[in-house]
């Protein structure tokens, strides 16, 4: 039985379109449909509470890295690698956390043109305050899963992003050539 609105909506679709597109399978896309619907179900949960706290999900991000990362501090390209949300504007991130004075930029000694970010005393202070907090809450909301529950899922979304990542490039060129009718149909 569907939940709400949203989750009902793609069930139904997904059973209606079944047989319309070639290589539709309704397990497939109900997976991809779930699995996006859930991040987004818990990425607004999350950020409503470090919202409160005047933080963006990237920012508290940014801080943890920092926090647990080089005494020195990171270089902005090697932080941006390490997101678990877009890269695009690291620089942004990073302005808009300075100017709370929770970050401070670094001048890399051995090369002028690289900045580091490193966290500051005020922004260890609201990380004591939040983390505890929200990873307080993150169990609390999967109290129900147990110890090897929360494993297989782990292993499984590791199988998905693993299997997703492997196929990059590649495979969206050999889509966009049969799409376009210039290879053979696998």
């Amino acid at each position: 039985m569907a939940s709400d609105r949203r989750e009902s909506f793609y069930q139904d679709k997904s059973e209606e379109i079944s047989g319309l597109y070639p290589g539709f399978e309704e397990s497939s896309a109900s997976l991809v449909v779930n699995l996006l619907y859930t991040y987004d179900v818990v990425s607004t949960w999350g950020q409503k509470f470090l919202f409160e706290y005047g933080l963006a999900k990237s920012s508290f991000n940014i801080l943890m890295i920092l926090r647990h990362g080089p005494p020195e501090g990171m270089l902005l390209h090697d932080l941006g690698e390490l997101l678990l949300v877009s890269r695009a504007n690291v620089t942004g991130l990073i302005d808009h956390l300075e100017e709370k004075g929770l970050v401070k930029r670094v001048v890399d000694a051995s090369d002028r043109r690289g900045r580091f970010a490193r966290i500051t005393r005020k922004g260890e202070a609201l990380l004591d305050e939040v983390a505890p907090l929200h990873f307080r809450r993150i169990a609390d909301r999967l109290r129900n899963f147990s110890a090897e529950e929360k494993e297989t899922l782990v292993r499984l979304l590791t199988k998905l992003r693993t299997e997703m990542a492997a196929a990059g490039e590649t495979q969206m060129a050999a889509d966009k050539l049969e799409t376009a009718g210039t290879a053979p149909k696998r």
